[in-house]
């Protein structure tokens, strides 16, 4: 169905949402995304914060460098996988919040159970391919020869969990759509509570616990997504979790998962794209060695720490908000809601990134032994902070986007600034700066997408503008 085909609100006649869901078009619109956001910047902080503890640990392996590095060459493979789930749980987030604001919620079951079909059957299909094909694959990616085994290895474990990642992160999505953003960050700590908790004990063999290294992550990191697959599970089939998933709604259907393609599908061809470029960047940068491309990793580690703070937390709270709203057809709230948003992230963006700016060397010190490395995190770090108070409400606009269910000038906005502007850069301006040429790629693609958003919101704040409410 066509986003201009939506039904009028009240077409339940009597059904009574959940309260939580009803906020989405009720309530204040600052408190309401200050308290969505705030469990969503929990639930990525302690994400963020897995991931730094994660490297250190690693780095404390006698091949530390090489194993981050390792690491680093496996990103595109799970940023694809990961695209993938995201798409799948962006595409029912936004059908269920725009289903629920027109109050069908008959269709946001079907949706709901869709959602859990597809990624089943894409967290399968990952697992298999990781598994099974795992040295071809870390080799297209840009591993060498010094780390081609280790990243390999690691590969062909992690993937057995990708069907439960992919299960808990769309539930995740579902429970958003709702207008609850507490219970994914329930389901996000306890997961990343439970992989940080095994990590030293699998890698380096405490307590009586085989000496894994690599291996040992990857056994972690799985065992935290059954944990949170299994609480995520409990809560959908609970009372409270606003959805009531029948038999009939686990049936493919062709219609609705047309209707989560609209927005998932290029979420996730998004990230691909961007996976693609990761592939790029690691073949160009390995070219300067080894702790080249860990600096990449290492950086994007603490990096990730932004993000989790500001867009990766706030954008829980603006899709949701946006779909209800676009679905009511209440196009003032909609984009009051982005404003706020917009405003929030690039002003915090821009404070942030200014300390992590100052701090960076004391900061990648924690987890780097070697002193190249540390040079080269430093100046990728801080090449990328450099311009992320303009990158923020970029991402605000991708996200408002995709709650109107406009998937396809989503991807368009993060397509341009990821992959059309920073390929040509990279090869240019590493031909002529070498390694510190292709850090900076992304920063200057990073301003020069700014223009190219600001005219894509134009016309779509053209097509919807903020009159009142119209009558159902």
């Amino acid at each position: 169905m066509d986003i201009d085909q939506e039904q009028s609100p009240g077409a339940e006649g009597a059904v009574r949402l959940d309260q939580r869901t009803t906020d989405l078009g009720t309530a204040a619109l600052g408190p309401l995304m200050v308290r969505l956001s705030i469990p969503g910047m929990v639930g990525m902080l302690s994400m963020a914060l897995y991931n730094l503890v994660d490297t250190y640990w690693v780095s404390g392996l006698p091949y530390g460098t090489t194993a981050i590095a390792a690491l680093t060459v496996l990103m595109p493979y799970q940023m694809v996988a990961g695209a993938v789930g995201m798409g799948i749980s962006a595409g029912v987030m936004s059908l269920v919040s725009r289903r629920f604001g027109a109050v069908r919620v008959e269709d946001a079951n079907s949706a709901a159970g869709q959602g859990i079909l597809l990624s089943l059957a894409a967290g399968c299909a990952f697992m298999l391919l990781g598994a099974t094909c795992a040295l071809p694959l870390v080799r297209a990616l840009g591993a060498k020869a010094e780390v081609e085994a280790a990243s390999a290895a690691f590969l062909r474990t992690v993937s057995l969990g990708f069907p439960l990642a992919m299960l808990a992160g769309v539930l995740g999505g579902m429970f958003r759509g709702a207008g609850n953003t507490f219970t994914p960050m329930t389901i996000q700590l306890w997961g990343t509570a439970v992989t940080a908790a095994l990590d030293p004990f699998l890698i380096y063999g405490w307590c009586g616990f085989p000496r894994l290294e690599l291996q040992g992550a990857a056994l972690a990191t799985i065992v935290g997504q059954a944990v949170a697959a299994s609480i995520a599970i409990r809560y959908m089939g609970g009372p409270r979790s606003g959805y009531e998933v029948r038999a009939e709604h686990l049936r493919l259907q062709w219609e609705v998962i047309r209707d989560i393609a609209q927005v998932g599908a290029p979420a996730a061809a998004t990230w691909w794209l961007r996976a693609i470029v990761q592939s790029i960047t690691n073949h160009v940068l390995a070219g300067f060695g080894a702790a080249a491309v860990a600096a990449v990793g290492l950086g994007g580690r603490v990096f990730f720490l932004l993000i989790a703070l500001l867009g990766g937390s706030v954008n829980q709270a603006l899709t949701p908000i946006t779909g209800y709203a676009f679905g009511a057809r209440d196009y003032r709230r909609m984009w009051r809601a982005y404003r706020i948003a917009a405003v929030w992230t690039g002003v915090g963006g821009l404070i942030l990134g200014y300390l992590i700016f100052a701090f960076a060397h004391p900061m990648l010190r924690i987890f780097t032994r070697d002193p190249e490395l540390e040079r080269l995190g430093v100046l990728s770090l801080r090449l990328t902070v450099c311009t992320f108070f303009l990158v923020e409400p970029q991402m605000m606009a991708v996200f408002s986007l995709q709650g109107m269910g406009m998937g396809g000038r989503a991807m368009w906005l993060t397509v341009w600034r990821a992959v059309l502007l920073v390929v040509p850069l990279l090869f240019l301006l590493t031909r002529f700066f070498g390694v510190t040429g292709a850090y900076v790629a992304q920063p200057v693609a990073d301003v020069l997408a700014l223009f190219m958003a600001a005219w894509v919101m134009v016309k779509v704040y053209r097509r919807y503008p903020p009159e009142p409410v119209s009558s159902p």
